[in-house]
């Protein structure tokens, strides 16, 4: 694949990624927009990234997403990617845009979960010999 069609693969990618931020109305909307996101990089991205990466990226060995499980793991995948990020500044050394764009995703996603409510709770019918109380 050439560089140029990887970028535009890349940003088409981020277009639909901050649609379905948009769109989402629950929190599990978030997580599955970062799946997705996660799931659109091509091999050679996830490679640039395994070249600084010493465990922190969302890819796996195989160049596999490792998809966050809920809200929760999504920030704190965030928080590995950006702590990075920022020790790679702090060091003095350039981050790679491709690192940059992941952690501007991930900041993205973790910010619209802070604007959504928490999904409530699945009401738990009583069991047998409970009461039920009106």
């Amino acid at each position: 694949m050439t560089a140029a069609r990887t970028e535009v693969d890349s940003q088409v990618a981020l277009q639909r990624f901050t649609g379905l931020l948009t769109q989402a109305s629950v929190r599990s909307d978030v997580v599955e927009a970062v799946r997705r996101y996660l799931d659109s990089w091509p091999a050679e991205r996830i490679a640039r990234i395994q070249r600084i990466d010493a465990g922190w990226a969302p890819f796996d060995l195989q160049q596999h997403p490792s998809p966050p499980l809920g809200s929760a793991d999504l920030c704190k995948m965030r928080e590995a990617v950006h702590g990075q990020c920022a020790a790679l500044t702090s060091a003095g050394l350039a981050v790679e845009p491709d690192l940059l764009e992941l952690d501007l995703c991930l900041t993205l996603a973790c910010r619209r979960i802070e604007d959504i409510p928490p999904e409530p709770a699945p009401a738990r019918s009583a069991g047998p010999g409970v009461p039920r109380h009106a």
